[in-house]
Order: C-alpha cells, then sequence, then structure tokens
C-alpha cells in the first residue's frame, strides 16, 4: 500500500497560532489557504490515487475537494478529526506557553502532559489507537492499492509517529499547510519516503 497524506490549507485560527484540534471547525482562509491549495494542487496528479479519504472537518474537506479538483469520491472518516484539546482548544500558543511553560515543548508545540491541565482533552494512547485502527484498516482493504488522505497537521504527526516511533508523537514535527507526507507498506512493514513535500 501507498498511503499519501495531504495537510489541510490555512485557516485563521493558523495564523492566529491558535490550537485548532477536533473543537473549532474553521474553513480555509483566501489567500495562504484556497489560493495556496489551489497552486499546489496544480501540481499534484489525483489520478494516482485508488481511493480518497478525508477528515469531516471544513477546513480538510474544502482541501481535499480541491487537489482532487471534483474527479474523485471523498469518503469522510471520523478517526481523522484533529486532536482534541478539550477546554484548551481554540487558546493562544502565547497564552498556554505562559500559564503552563512545562507543557510546551522547544518547537512550540504542547507535549503530552498538557492533560494535568486539560482534563477532558485527549490523550496520546487515545489518539495512536484511532490512528491505528485506521492504518490497519487501510492496509486490510487496499493492501496493493494507493490512499490519499486528507486531515490534520498533529493527526499526521501521530500517523507518521505510529509507523516510526511507536506513538511518540512528540519526535515529528508538524507539517506545513498543503503539505504532503509518503508511506509504503509492505508485509506490514512501513517506510518514509518523504515528509512536509510542498509542491508551490
Amino acid at each position: 500500500m501507498e498511503i499519501v497524506f495531504i495537510r489541510h490549507g490555512q485557516t485563521d485560527v493558523n495564523k492566529d497560532n491558535r490550537l485548532q484540534g477536533s473543537l473549532v471547525d474553521a474553513e480555509l482562509n483566501e489567500t495562504d489557504g484556497r489560493n495556496y491549495a489551489k497552486k499546489a494542487a496544480a501540481n499534484f496528479d489525483e489520478n494516482e490515487f485508488d481511493v480518497v479519504y478525508s477528515s469531516p472537518m471544513k477546513r480538510a474537506v474544502e482541501t481535499a475537494k480541491i487537489f482532487t479538483k471534483g474527479r474523485k469520491e471523498i469518503k469522510l472518516d471520523k478517526r481523522l478529526l484533529e486532536f482534541d484539546f478539550g477546554d484548551w482548544d481554540g487558546m493562544k500558543m502565547e497564552e498556554i506557553g505562559d500559564k503552563y511553560p512545562d507543557v510546551v515543548d522547544p518547537w512550540g508545540k504542547v507535549n503530552r502532559d498538557y492533560v494535568k491541565y486539560a482534563k477532558n482533552g485527549e490523550t496520546y494512547e487515545e489518539f495512536d489507537k484511532r490512528c491505528s485502527e485506521f492504518l490497519d484498516e487501510m492496509y486490510r482493504k487496499y493492501s496493493d492499492k494507493n490512499v490519499l488522505v486528507v486531515a490534520h497537521g498533529r493527526l499526521i504527526r501521530m500517523m507518521a509517529a505510529h509507523y516510526l516511533t511507536n506513538g511518540d508523537m512528540d519526535k515529528i514535527d508538524t507539517m506545513d499547510n498543503c503539505g504532503l507526507t509518503k508511506f509504503e507498506v509492505r508485509d506490514g512493514i512501513a517506510r518514509l519516503f518523504y515528509y512536509n513535500r510542498l509542491l508551490a
């Protein structure tokens, strides 16, 4: 199986450096969101893929439609929802860094210990479980096919972490908006071909 992940285009929530999890259903913004996605999609061949999956969130669905140019059925899967930060969803990273510096890593991202304070947030273990269930199902169904998945920055980090670091997402950086990552899986063994490839 060949599986390619695309991170959605930019939203104003991204631009404002806020946590944008599964409770924040923002749309793409115009310039660095829709317009940039269209530029990148012009260099993308949707015909290489046998099946297309997307997170049901607006920013992912719109990005999927742009990249597939209306020529592919898009299957929505709730397992591809972005990480659930609970009460922290929508908070500015500057505010989190000021109040809770112990859960912000050197790259300015929230680490696994954030649930000490955001009690109703998703744990890394819960997140890895739903990502691994999705990946296992893709391999069972499409072991000899090419799969496209349009989703979210933190979710794609966990997908990569599942394959590469036993679910330790803190070892994987967040991709840029509209960045691409490609894995190939043979006999249950995954190899990374590229991470955060930009097409425009």
